[in-house]
């Protein structure tokens, strides 16, 4: 490897409890492979493997045999924080009487809308977790309304602003400081 090549990661390999829990998916150039493309995902395969050690063909391998099987999505992602839009977490309550295929339909419809931007099933207090943004908080409240009060199947939901995000996808994110 030449001089001015980054040297492999060896991040695996100092964290046991990583390790134990991601070794059933991933070995450890997997892990590096993944890091390095969650920190650049427009990486060309030659500098992937110079970071990973590995050649430019074993780099691309790797990458699409991790992509196939559905371990790694490479995707932009809109930092809403970066671009002065407002987001929010609404906690959703279902109905406890919803059939499974009401449950379906409504998990369909909610992800087809534009301005959710994940959606999380829960155990507990809450069912699910819908990511909202939009232009304002204000146009947030209205969306909300509008949308989760117009389905029989939600019995009650919460929302909480989220004010700052300081870490995302394995990111710290510094908001233009």
């Amino acid at each position: 490897m030449a001089e001015n090549q980054a040297q492999p990661s060896t991040e695996w390999l100092e964290n046991e409890k990583v390790k134990r829990i991601l070794r059933e998916y991933l070995d450890e150039t997997d892990y590096r492979i993944y890091k390095e493309l969650n920190r650049d995902g427009r990486i060309s395969d030659t500098e992937l493997g110079d970071r990973v050690g590995l050649s430019r063909t074993a780099a691309r391998r790797r990458r699409k045999k991790l992509q196939n099987e559905g371990l790694v999505d490479v995707l932009g992602v809109l930092v809403l924080q970066e671009a002065n839009l407002a987001y929010a977490d609404a906690f959703v309550t279902l109905n406890s009487d919803l059939s499974q295929d009401d449950f379906d339909e409504f998990i369909a419809e909610v992800a087809g809308e534009e301005l959710i931007y994940e959606i999380d099933e829960y155990m507990g207090e809450y069912d699910l977790l819908l990511r909202v943004w939009h232009a304002s908080l204000s146009d947030i409240k209205s969306y909300l309304r509008n949308k989760l009060q117009a389905y029989d199947v939600v019995e009650s939901y919460d929302t909480v602003p989220v004010t700052k995000t300081h870490k995302a996808w394995h990111k710290v994110l510094s908001n233009g400081q």
